[in-house]
């Protein structure tokens, strides 16, 4: 995990998911998936929106052609555990097709 990941993360827990800086005014979720190369456990900050059907992960990577690594696991093993402020719990996540 960088270290620009891991401060966030820190932060996250230690403010009940709010975060200062660039994410200030963001809504963020802890993503816990499963590496899908390496098998071991991965931990990503993620910005997210909620919808009538449950939260909602945008899989970009600032804008580059590839999506960031984190999309690769969900769609290699879709159980992930959610932290949402406080709140921890598993999920299973879904793709959506284009366009959603």
């Amino acid at each position: 995990m960088s270290d620009w990941n891991k401060k966030i993360i820190e932060e996250f827990r230690a403010n009940e998911g709010k975060v200062g800086g660039y994410f200030e005014n963001m809504t963020l979720l802890l993503l816990h998936t499963t590496g899908a190369k390496s098998g071991l456990p991965q931990l990503n900050p993620t910005a997210y929106t909620e919808d009538r059907d449950g939260l909602v992960i945008i899989a970009s990577k600032g804008g580059a052609d590839t999506h960031p690594d984190w999309y690769y696991n969900v769609v290699a093993s879709p159980n992930v555990t959610v932290e949402v402020g406080t709140e921890k719990y598993d999920a299973v996540a879904t793709v959506e097709e284009e366009p959603e």
